[in-house]
């Protein structure tokens, strides 16, 4: 089965259809996790293919990983504010033929733990999900809204709830700590629309959670950084070209 998992917010209403509509028709399973709802919205009622989850507590970003796949499933993880292009799951799905899905995690957006200068000075490099990128490319850090994974390598709510906010970081600790690489995966600009508007950026998570830096925020991502292994920012044909690939 394909299951593709979203959580989302009352100020997000406007633009959730859009999301639904856009990665719907190309899977077999949408789990959207309604928090602060008190009822579920008349179009996502009555569609075979939709469960609906309203917590009793905002479980923010932590609610994609709310649902409970079977092992073999492969699972999505998206945001409600990308339309997501026809072709999106069939693309995706495909790149685990040449990294299989046992040991690899696949997304859109990432950052990689680099050095920026000769001096050895480390930074953040970062691929944005709107904008092309030519090479297949190992990661610290996926987004949450643009993931591919097998179902029983998804993070389990109970392991990532205590960090909500900054789910992307727990659930780079986990894969990595596991041995799983995580990848950005090629294409063109544009490939996926965000409807990110100046209005709504304020109630999102980077506004409210990152900017802020809550200790918490800071204690995973040293953690991170302190787990990262070799090979970030690699690109795929070098690695294997090296032999570099995990067996």
């Amino acid at each position: 089965m394909i299951r593709a998992h979203l959580a989302t917010f009352p100020p997000r209403a406007g633009i959730l259809m859009q999301t639904v509509a856009s990665i719907l028709p190309q899977v077999d399973r949408l789990c959207i996790c309604l928090n602060g709802y008190d009822r579920i919205p008349d179009a996502l009622a009555g569609d075979d293919r939709i469960e609906v989850l309203i917590p009793d507590r905002n479980l923010k970003d932590a609610g994609k990983f709310a649902f409970l796949p079977d092992d073999d499933d492969i699972v999505f993880t998206i945001d409600d504010d990308i339309v997501y292009p026809p072709d999106y799951v069939t693309r995706t799905v495909a790149f685990f033929k040449t990294l299989p899905a046992d040991r690899h995690v696949l997304g859109y957006l990432g950052n990689a733990w680099v050095a920026k200068d000769d001096s050895g000075r480390r930074g953040w490099k970062n691929w944005m999900f709107h904008k092309r990128a030519p090479h297949m490319v190992k990661v610290n850090i996926l987004g949450s809204g643009t993931t591919c994974q097998l179902g029983r390598n998804l993070p389990r709510l109970e392991q990532i709830e205590d960090a909500k906010g900054f789910v992307d970081l727990r659930h780079a600790r986990l894969h990595t700590q596991a041995g799983r690489w995580m990848w950005v995966v090629p294409r063109e600009n544009a490939c996926l629309t965000s409807m990110m508007t100046e209005d709504l950026e304020a109630t999102g998570l980077f506004h409210t959670v990152n900017l802020a830096r809550p200790p918490e925020l800071v204690a995973e991502l040293r953690a991170l950084i302190d787990e990262i292994g070799p090979h970030s920012g690699e690109q795929l044909a070098r690695l294997r070209a090296a032999g570099h690939l995990p067996s």
